[in-house]
């Protein structure tokens, strides 16, 4: 069978924001490498941020997922992360994910040959959430709407210097950079506060985004 072409990873804009509004969901921002995962015919092959085929290093990343999702063909965005190791969808402490890499999913962008990509990220992540199971070294990465002061700075202080804000309705573009998707900085003086108010001093230039 003739393998698809390589669906590209959407990318997140830099901002100076503080995000009030509800219908934005906030994740950890993950380092490490960016992994395009593709189930089909009972194996996972797995392409880099360029669309380009991972090297035989990932070969632990594709035993797991396949061991993980329950899907007979799926495309899921995620990333291989030495930043972790048990981080679960109940939003538990990311610092306990230190201990060795895993594969931190972070979106799911085709389902049994369909196209996810006008589906809403709300949606989406429900999806994801049915089809991949956290087992071995395969985790979802965890998810907060507003009120999440205290889970900005908790990120901060377990070495995430950013977080990704990522709107409900926002739809999935491969191999573009989204304004619906922002990487913001997690640092305490830019966040917003459990009310929505901001610590300390403002940003030059900041993107103020509301209810």
């Amino acid at each position: 069978m003739a393998q698809p072409e390589p669906v590209l990873p959407q990318q997140a804009t830099p901002a100076d924001a503080v995000i009030t509004s509800v219908q934005w969901l906030f994740e950890p921002c993950w380092s490490g490498d960016r992994l395009m995962a593709r189930l089909q015919a009972g194996r996972v092959t797995l392409t880099d941020a360029a669309g380009e085929p991972a090297g035989p290093e990932f070969a632990e990343a594709a035993d797991e997922l396949l061991a993980a999702i329950d899907a007979d063909a799926a495309v899921i965005d995620g990333i291989w992360t030495g930043h972790g190791g048990d981080v679960r969808l109940e939003l538990a402490d990311p610092s306990s994910m230190r201990a060795r890499r895993t594969f931190v999913a972070i979106d799911l962008v085709e389902l049994e040959g369909a196209s996810l990509a006008q589906v809403p990220y709300q949606e989406r992540r429900r999806l994801l959430a049915s089809v991949l199971a956290e087992k071995g070294r395969v985790r979802i990465s965890p998810s907060v709407r507003q009120p999440a002061g205290d889970w900005l700075r908790a990120w901060w202080g377990d070495g995430f210097t950013h977080y990704v804000a990522k709107h409900v309705n926002s739809r999935y573009h491969p191999g573009e950079r989204a304004d619906d998707w922002l990487i913001v900085s997690a640092k305490p003086e830019t966040s917003p506060s459990i009310g929505g108010r901001l610590l300390g001093r403002r940003p030059k230039k900041l993107l103020l985004i509301e209810d």
